[in-house]
């Protein structure tokens, strides 16, 4: 640069797709000064886009507010299973209640209860179909505990989650989304070589809770010989009145889930793989998932059942040995295709297959840990 006025001055250097820099420099009278510039490469960061039921719109032009789960590193840091595991403590005003037991169902509140009659649950959007999601009606029922069709979604085939929340989920899908809206983007294939990717799981399943032992107090009705359970309530009437009540004889306890014989805890055991492939020309791009998993839940028959069956010769079938089981495989298929500049073809295909047994649990007179806790000891 000639004839730069004699003094301190300053110079700017810019180029296309880099970071500018300035630098300050003397000129003296006479003479000559250098200076030297690294450029950086800038990374343009590009404007947000949310897929909502009106088309794709800048984050900016939204009047609501849009959570966004990101899948991949939410699989990338923890082991994840399903949908539940997925949205736990990861958008604000979203509570998840998972389940506890393998192949129930994990149930979602969006900004809480909002009717005591009706479903509370949000409705789910899977590349711009909705997807059936109510809980299962059993015959015979399991107590709190339900599968979820929502469960049959792999988490390893999602791309990304957003969660509509309030009264403008109401507004883009209507009066169903009262309750909030879960839209799901699953992965596509991506101009490029073929990739690759596979994953295999193997992991054990216990249940080291701590049970309380369950005392009885045993007795009989005065002028009775059968010996029978007392209640406290009995014991203290024939207190007031020995011709009432109950005559106590002695008080046992008993705490099933501590005797190898008679506890129906068991080691329970989870496998999971699958491999993924995607790739494609600009014209067609393809994503294939393929995967399958088995997880048997800690609770099998007990000893002691097993010895009173077989001396009742009744056979023991495989759902009495383990109640609480889940087999599922499921196959996933996205192909997109640009066939002119005017037209684009996508075709997304799932199939899925699932197999799993929920024992009596929970609040249920059949449970069994309703009778081991309240059994007579």
């Amino acid at each position: 640069l000639r004839n730069v006025p004699v003094g301190p001055r300053e110079v700017r250097a810019f180029r296309v797709g880099y970071t500018p820099q300035k630098k300050p420099v003397t000129v003296n009278s006479g003479q000559s000064a250098t200076l030297e510039f690294e450029m950086v490469a800038a990374i343009v960061k590009l404007q947000e886009v949310v897929t909502t039921a009106t088309g794709e719109q800048r984050r900016v032009e939204l009047g609501h507010t849009v959570a966004t789960v990101d899948v991949g590193k939410r699989v990338g840091e923890a082991p994840i299973k399903n949908m539940g595991d997925l949205l736990a403590a990861k958008a604000p005003g979203v509570q998840v209640l998972p389940a506890n037991m393998t192949g129930g169902g994990s149930r979602v509140r969006i900004r809480g209860t909002s009717s005591f009659s009706l479903s509370n649950d949000p409705i789910y959007i899977i590349d711009g179909v909705r997807m059936t999601s109510t809980g299962s009606n059993l015959a015979v029922g399991t107590g709190g505990t339900a599968p979820s069709r929502v469960n049959d979604i792999n988490p390893e085939e999602i791309e990304n989650i957003e969660i509509v929340k309030g009264p403008s989920a109401a507004s883009l899908y209507g009066t169903d989304a009262a309750n909030g809206v879960i839209v799901i983007t699953t992965k596509r294939g991506r101009a490029g070589r073929t990739n690759w990717n596979t994953f295999v799981e193997h992991g054990q399943i216990s249940d080291p809770n701590e049970y309380p032992t369950q005392y009885a107090i045993l007795g009989k009705t005065p002028g009775a010989t059968t010996q029978r359970r007392c209640f406290l309530r009995e014991v203290a009437a024939n207190a007031v009145d020995p011709a009432t009540g109950c005559v106590v004889d002695s008080a046992t306890s008993l705490n099933i889930y501590k005797r190898q014989d008679l506890t129906p805890l068991k080691l329970g055991a989870r496998d999971n793989f699958g491999v993924q492939v995607n790739g494609g020309t600009e014209q067609t791009r393809y994503f294939i998932s393929l995967s399958a998993q088995k997880e048997t839940g800690p609770y099998g028959l007990p000893a002691f059942s097993r010895s009173r069956f077989d001396s009742l010769k009744t056979p023991i079938t495989d759902y009495m040995k383990r109640p609480n089981q889940l087999e599922q495989g499921s196959f996933r298929t996205n192909v997109n295709a640009a066939l002119s500049p005017d037209l684009d073809i996508g075709v997304t295909s799932m199939f899925t297959r699932l197999d799993q047994r929920l024992p009596q649990v929970d609040n249920n007179v059949n449970s069994f840990w309703y009778n081991g806790m309240i059994g007579p000891g």
